[in-house]
């Protein structure tokens, strides 16, 4: 279990942090990310994007401790 939850965060965390970089892009080029949220709510930015992927590989480090305690004898 601890392995499925430790790829899945990793993979959550790139694409993540893959789309905080490309918002951050277009922030430096001075184009309008696209709209990331509810309709009349906030919208998600770069930098909750990078607060999220933090998250998600810190979950990963976490979870592969894990099962690495897990195989000793």
């Amino acid at each position: 279990m601890e392995k499925q939850l430790s790829t899945i965060a990793y993979w959550l965390g790139l694409i993540c942090t893959v789309l905080g970089l490309i918002f951050r892009t277009y922030l430096l080029f001075g184009i309008n990310p696209p709209y990331l949220g509810a309709t009349g709510g906030i919208a998600i930015s770069s930098a909750s994007l990078f607060h999220g992927a933090g998250v998600f590989f810190l979950l990963t480090i976490a979870s592969w401790c894990q099962t690495a305690k897990s195989w000793r004898p």
